[in-house]
């Protein structure tokens, strides 16, 4: 299996099929879920308005405070965009607040702040269609300004660019497990009874919005035309100031220990249960079901090494040892034609000083974080889920703020319709100049507190 090939540009595209943009700026919008984000959001703003027009692009600022944390409203207002104010410090609940101010589009892609858009960035919608109620996007690993960046860096892009791949086989046999967090197109209703499934844990989000997804008879595909931009940490283990990507983590080792590999152990309960009782996608959960199990057992592999491998160098240390250089050897085969077959049709190859001599021992000491930090989230669990994590619906500021929004809309709506009567008795003049306030009023909807639209 291949990656698709490269989109056109947009001018050319757009030239081609002019009902497109037309079609984008009716049906889609744009979340940007974000916590402080001011100094990193105009660039990702200044992206995503070459394919968006400003209306259709909805900030939502997260942060447990009742007024914002910083001056994220002034960019969104520089830009023409919508802004959100979100009193819970949860991208999770940030999503689903912003599901809510996009109400009226039904198509939401919902990006990290982070995250550039290409310029020849495919808003595919036409795939939502069936049982397809997702369509992920294939993502690149990035240094400060768009940079190849650090070795480190470049390891990951190899990686998440691999992870890829193995997502586009799974969604085209049935569904892949989940899109991933930093980019992904929904259906916007879908996606709000999603989250009113979702467990609600804000660490590995993504994850169990996928496991929601998947259980609700849902597909996830993916769309691998283009790597879309995403900035990661610059090392391994040891970081330094400016060193930052993600959640903010200095190194991989925090990102992967502390966060993503957390919910591994619990997740078999999950993955089990949804092998065992979910049947929803029809004839597509035979491959769906192939890829959960190999998950189960990657994890099984996890918890059981530490127990099975010293075992194993008792018994034969000698047929051992070759076991693991022959696993370690088609495993770099494989790497090394991705790299050189894949990648170069793409023109996205890592360097071979990287593929051959960093990232072997980059992905040993992955192994080795992740077996470690099965156990530490073992440990942690007891703490964790002694304190109630209620769903999103559960939470009641989260609903204070959809409240807020649909009382604010149909506020919006009645002027709306005022001002519409308003111009027919009036005539041509008043209603272009009625209509001309009707938007000004749409676009600066507000309210102190809560939420806030700008």
């Amino acid at each position: 299996m291949l990656f698709e090939k490269d989109p056109p540009p947009a001018a050319e595209y757009l030239d081609a099929n002019p009902r497109a943009a037309e079609q984008r700026k009716r049906e889609t919008a744009l979340l940007i879920p974000c916590h402080k984000s001011a100094g990193i959001l105009p660039g990702t703003l200044r992206a995503a308005l070459r394919i968006f027009p400003p209306e259709n692009v909805f900030v939502v600022a997260n942060g447990d405070s009742a007024t914002p944390l910083d001056n994220t409203a002034d960019v969104c207002r520089a830009h023409g965009v919508h802004h959100v104010w979100s009193p819970v410090g949860s991208k999770l609940v940030a999503q689903f607040v912003g599901c809510f101010a996009a109400e009226r589009f039904k198509y939401v892609l919902m990006i990290d702040d982070d995250c550039a858009l290409p310029p020849d960035f495919p808003v595919v919608s036409d795939r939502i269609a069936g049982r397809v109620r997702c369509v992920g996007y294939t993502i690149k690993s990035v240094g400060a300004a768009s940079s190849r960046g650090t070795a480190c860096q470049q390891a990951q892009d190899l990686e998440y660019k691999l992870s890829g791949l193995q997502r586009a086989l799974a969604g085209a046999v049935g569904s892949c497990m989940f899109p991933h967090g930093a980019i992904s197109l929904w259906d916007r209703e879908f996606l709000v009874g999603t989250f009113r499934h979702h467990p609600g844990f804000s660490i590995s989000e993504d994850w169990f919005t996928g496991d929601s997804c998947r259980s609700l008879g849902g597909r996830i595909k993916m769309c691998s035309a283009v790597f879309v931009e995403t900035e990661t940490p610059a090392a391994l283990f040891l970081g330094g100031a400016g060193c930052r990507g993600g959640f903010g983590e200095m190194t991989v080792f925090k990102q992967r220990f502390l966060r993503w590999n957390f919910f591994f152990v619990n997740g078999l309960w999950y993955n089990l249960r949804y092998l065992l009782l979910s049947w929803r996608l029809g004839w597509w959960e035979i491959g769906t079901k192939f890829f959960v199990f190999q998950e189960v057992y990657e994890t099984l592999l996890y918890i059981l090494t530490p127990i099975t491998l010293p075992i194993s160098f008792l018994v034969s240390w000698r047929f051992c040892s070759y076991l693991v250089l022959v696993t370690v050897a088609l495993y770099m085969i494989n790497i090394i034609i991705f790299n050189e077959v894949h990648l170069r049709l793409k023109k996205e190859r890592v360097g071979l000083v990287v593929l051959l001599l960093y990232f072997p021992f980059y992905k040993l000491a992955l192994l080795l974080v992740n077996i470690g930090s099965c156990y530490w989230a073992v440990f942690k669990y007891a703490k964790y889920f002694a304190k109630r994590h209620p769903k999103i619906v559960e939470d009641e500021k989260s609903l204070e703020i959809v409240l807020k929004l649909q009382q604010d809309g149909l506020k919006s709506s009645e002027c709306l319709h005022t001002r519409a009567a308003a111009a027919a008795l009036c005539g041509n003049t008043n209603e272009k100049m009625n209509g001309n306030r009707s938007s000004a009023y749409s676009s600066s909807l507000g309210h102190p507190g809560c939420c806030c639209l700008c």
